[in-house]
């Protein structure tokens, strides 16, 4: 089944465009953006994540293996692209020291673009974007689970607005004793972590209509995988009080749900990353390659911006239209990034797109979320919309499932 729709901004309706993890590092960024401008420029508000640090000065950061850092002057092009909303909470933001990070709110900033996730101090870090469209009012908060140590605000120290995750371990069988045996893992967020963010999330409601945030976590080398904490965050994030969440980090994308009506986008993969100055020794590939498999980071052949499998090359623009009541649809325009470092969207029709979707299903069948996909287009672009099934369908569709 297919379906047609038509995103006009009428009156008392928001569109709202999220992707994932932005940084650009060209001489000239405008390019990387040139297959995907006309289709943003239809979101009354684009969101994306600032996945590095732009700084003419960056300082030492505190702890990091990898630094991700460039010129003020390569984050010219994003306010043309255009984002309105960056968020900041991610494991490269300070990759330039306090410093750099200063720099980088300063020069998004600059260009008119509202930040979020990370600040001079734990309460600037969860302060929230707010952009008002039409008579609604959207804050966007932002959060990050995996990080270096030292990355976090703090009362009087700059940083990001940090969830941390705490990891428990146990014997695989309790009522037995096996040293050396392979433990059983989860995690857990930190309860005074999500107290805050929980309580900005309440703020942020006071004086908006709707609530997004982004949480960058997971793992970026074990595709099709979340941690327990995921799903646990994100649907407790729903029931403190957000219309919307979407994550990112993961380097490819996750599954899709609905928990208590409001869409989680568990990985929507990069947009436009480019790794200009990755050069890993050979040490450090081999070890990569012994943990990860075919999906370590290290050099692709053809592909010297992205280093990545090339499942992680399948990307999207999630799509959000809102009024005040709330989240009334939710969709997903796939994207692939290509050997220049630029990202294409899909025109509907385009035979590729059949692949990101199938990927996106089998990822959120996985969760066993109760969401029908219907393919269709929207303003000629392939679309997927995301629709929840009703209580009876979810449990007609687990009493099929226990009678097979």
């Amino acid at each position: 089944m297919a379906e047609s729709e038509s995103a006009d901004n009428r009156s008392g309706h928001v569109s709202i465009f999220a992707v994932g993890d932005v940084f650009v590092d060209l001489d000239d960024g405008v390019p990387a953006f040139r297959h995907a401008t006309s289709l943003l420029k239809g979101g009354d508000i684009v969101v994306g994540n600032c996945e590095g640090v732009y700084s003419d000065d960056p300082a030492p950061s505190p702890t990091t293996r990898h630094s991700m850092t460039t010129g003020r002057s390569r984050a010219s092009c994003l306010s043309a692209v255009p984002f309105h909303v960056m968020t900041c909470a991610n494991n490269h933001i300070v990759d330039g020291g306090y410093r750099g990070l200063a720099d980088t709110l300063e020069v998004l900033r600059e260009q008119g673009i509202a930040t979020t996730g990370a600040g001079m101090n734990a309460k600037a870090a969860l302060r929230p974007a707010v952009v008002e469209r039409d008579g609604i009012r959207v804050a966007f908060l932002a959060c990050a689970s995996i990080f270096p140590v030292g990355y976090e605000a703090r009362d009087e120290r700059p940083g990001l607005a940090a969830v941390r995750i705490r990891t428990h371990y146990s014997t695989p069988d309790p009522t037995f004793w096996e040293p050396g045996a392979r433990p059983l893992i989860t995690t857990s967020a930190d309860p005074d972590d999500l107290r805050r963010l929980g309580q900005a999330i309440k703020d942020a409601r006071a004086s908006a209509d709707l609530v997004v945030v982004a949480c960058h976590w997971g793992a970026s080398s074990q595709f099709e995988t979340l941690q327990s904490y995921e799903t646990e965050v994100a649907r407790q994030i729903v029931e403190l009080g957000a219309d919307a969440v979407v994550c990112h980090h993961h380097h490819s994308l996750r599954g899709v749900e609905f928990w208590a009506g409001s869409p989680i986008f568990y990985g929507v993969g990069a947009f436009v990353h480019h790794f200009t100055h990755y050069n890993p020794t050979a040490n450090q590939l081999a070890a990569s390659r012994a943990r990860y498999g075919e999906f370590a980071h290290g050099p692709r052949p053809g592909f010297p911006l992205y280093p990545f499998h090339p499942d992680a090359r399948m990307t999207g623009i999630v799509t959000l239209d809102a009024s005040k009541l709330g989240i009334v649809r939710a969709g997903f325009i796939p994207a692939e990034i290509l050997a220049d470092g630029s990202t294409e969207p899909y025109r509907f029709g385009d035979a590729r797109a059949g692949r990101v979707f199938d990927y996106l299903r089998r990822m959120s069948d996985t969760l066993g979320a109760g969401v029908t996909f219907v393919e269709g287009e929207r303003d000629g672009w392939a679309h997927l919309n995301i629709i929840q099934r009703s209580s009876q369908d979810a449990a007609i569709r687990c009493e099929t499932q226990q009678a097979g």
